[in-house]
């Protein structure tokens, strides 16, 4: 989605009145992929942090 307004912001035809709107949703895309980001290194690093437990082969 991020392509497609991008490529209408740098398009000659499209409308001034239009350029406003697209460079909001840019914007608030942008803000929601970063926030996206942020959260899957932080959900990594929680993953890292679990301790193994000990082998019980009597468990299986």
């Amino acid at each position: 989605m991020r392509w497609v307004i991008a490529r209408a912001l740098d398009n000659e035809n499209t409308s001034p009145r239009d350029l406003a709107a697209l460079s909001r949703r840019q914007i608030e895309i942008s803000k929601e992929v970063e926030a996206l980001k942020r959260k899957m290194v932080e959900e990594a690093s929680d993953a890292a942090d679990v301790a193994d437990e000990a082998f019980d082969a009597e468990a299986l």
